[in-house]
């Protein structure tokens, strides 16, 4: 049975490449954002002067497309805030554990400096 030790590495392992994966898919999302917005920027300024239903309808579409992008990369950054949330906490579980290690390690040994001070 693995200790407590190795459960939290491997925790943290787990987490790590989940907050790197949800970090990536956030910024896929605020690229695709990004090309929205740069695509709407193009219809804005190909407006006639005289607008017509069409364009005003192509224009409407496009900036749709640009907030739904928006709204898209918000919830894949907020998913990856979550994500980081979960790393720190392993962080602490594993050093908390590495310490709980280290000392039923040491104290339980015959020439720990511990016991040779009693």
């Amino acid at each position: 049975m693995p200790n407590e030790l190795s459960i939290e590495i491997r925790k943290l392992e787990v987490r790590l490449k989940e907050s790197v994966e949800a970090k990536n898919r956030a910024f896929k999302s605020l690229m695709t954002f990004i090309a929205r917005l740069k695509k709407l920027n193009d219809s804005i300024d190909a407006l006639p002067a005289e607008l017509d239903l069409k364009a005003f309808e192509n224009a409407v579409e496009l900036r749709l497309e640009a907030v739904k992008a928006f709204q898209d990369a918000l919830s894949f950054m907020s998913k990856a805030e979550h994500e980081k949330s979960h790393l720190l906490e392993s962080y602490g579980a594993l050093m908390l554990s590495l310490d709980k290690a280290f000392l039923v390690r040491t104290v339980n040994s015959p020439k720990s400096p511990l016991t040779l001070i009693s």
